[in-house]
């Protein structure tokens, strides 16, 4: 009897040459569109079957969660020292961004103070994203409910102002936060204790 031919690793070959044809960076920017197509529409999908309000508070608790999980990781493979400056989380911030997602936002960091900055976002796919659906009147932040997941991962204690809820460009606004950390050893932040509430924040 004939033996049943196997034809994945001829097809694996076949397939690791098509994606030679990417670049690094071209692979990367691929990967990370596909990644948000699932959230835009993972968003969606719960928006519609439980409601807007649902969806937003789903959203800041996975944006929150990822940002504490991916946070660990990239610290881990990079070998990403704990902050223990404004400079230092700025530079592991933007370490962070530049490769989870250079370009899904248009910003400036400004640092107001020894152990402050502000956030300005001139463009945001979120809100961007938002305004296509035409949710944005109702469409809460969960681009900085995921940077708060990173603060987290490196147990750093925060204060964020306005406190994180309604888009601010949906209201018309200038999407502009201040953050003020707290570097005292073994301090951290969890909103009470509710590490699944990061989007309320504390205002200063």
């Amino acid at each position: 009897m004939r033996s049943q031919e196997q034809p994945q690793p001829k097809l694996r070959e076949q397939a690791n040459a098509a994606l030679q044809r990417l670049s690094p960076p071209e692979r990367e920017a691929l990967l990370i569109k596909c990644w948000m197509s699932h959230d835009a529409r993972w968003f969606m999908a719960v928006a519609r079957e439980y409601g807007l309000e649902a969806a937003n508070r789903l959203n800041r608790t996975a944006a929150h969660d990822v940002g504490e999980v991916e946070a660990r990781r990239i610290a881990h493979a990079l070998e990403v020292p704990a902050a223990r400056t404004v400079d230092d989380w700025l530079l592991t911030q933007e370490i962070f961004l530049a490769l989870l997602g250079p370009d899904l936002a248009d910003y400036q960091v400004t640092k107001v103070g020894s152990n402050a900055f502000q956030v300005h976002v001139r463009r945001c796919f979120a809100s961007e994203n938002a305004v296509r659906a035409g949710i944005s009147d109702h469409y809460e932040c969960g681009m900085f409910a995921r940077i708060t997941g990173w603060l987290d991962a490196q147990s750093l204690s925060y204060e964020i102002s306005p406190p994180l809820g309604k888009c601010l460009k949906a209201a018309g606004d200038e999407c502009l936060y201040r953050l003020t950390l707290r570097f005292a050893a073994g301090s951290g932040h969890r909103d009470g204790g509710k590490a699944k509430e990061p989007a309320a924040g504390r205002s200063t």
